[in-house]
């Protein structure tokens, strides 16, 4: 079983913040806002080496602003991960 660290994971709260986020973290599970709007929530699977990002479309413009930002601390802390990226709530087919 992979076995994730508590320092990767504050790790990860660091690297964050140092980009403008303000982050609270609940285990695996991440709420991330930015300019004082929530713009993502970021859930981590160890067990499948996967991160799960939502991005909120009630503020799409600042998700779509800082997307690659968020994935790239993500990148940096769990080069392993599989990252999905996902749109909250899905747009209607």
């Amino acid at each position: 079983m992979y076995r994730v660290r508590i320092s990767d994971l504050d790790k990860l709260v660091q690297r964050l913040r140092e980009n403008g986020f303000y982050v609270g973290r609940h285990s695996y599970s991440y709420r991330l806002f930015y300019k004082g709007k929530l713009v993502a929530g970021l859930h981590l699977y160890p067990g499948y080496r996967e991160a799960s990002l939502r991005l909120y479309r009630v503020h799409r413009d600042l998700a779509e602003a800082v997307r690659d930002q968020i994935i790239m601390a993500i990148r940096d802390v769990f080069p392993d991960y599989k990252i999905v990226v996902k749109w909250y709530p899905p747009e209607n087919p």
